[in-house]
C-alpha cells in the first residue's frame, strides 16, 4: 500500500515539474532569453546523496 502511494506521489510530483518546466519554456521563449536549466527535484535529491557518499568515503580514506 505503501509502495502504491509512494509512486502516485513520484508521478505527482513529475505531472508538476514538466508543468512548471513548460510554462518556464514559454516565457523564456516570448521574452527572448536564454534557457535556464531545469533538474527534476527527485533526480536533485539523487545527486546530493551521490556527492554526499563520495564526500564522506573520501574523508574516510584521508584520516585513516
Amino acid at each position: 500500500m505503501l509502495d502504491l502511494i509512494g509512486e502516485v506521489l513520484v508521478v505527482i510530483n513529475d505531472i508538476l515539474f514538466w508543468r512548471r518546466k513548460k510554462k518556464r519554456r514559454k516565457f523564456e521563449k516570448e521574452n527572448n532569453l536564454p534557457k535556464k536549466r531545469m533538474v527534476n527535484p527527485l533526480a536533485q535529491i539523487i545527486i546530493g546523496l551521490i556527492v554526499l557518499i563520495v564526500i564522506f568515503r573520501v574523508l574516510r580514506i584521508i584520516i585513516k
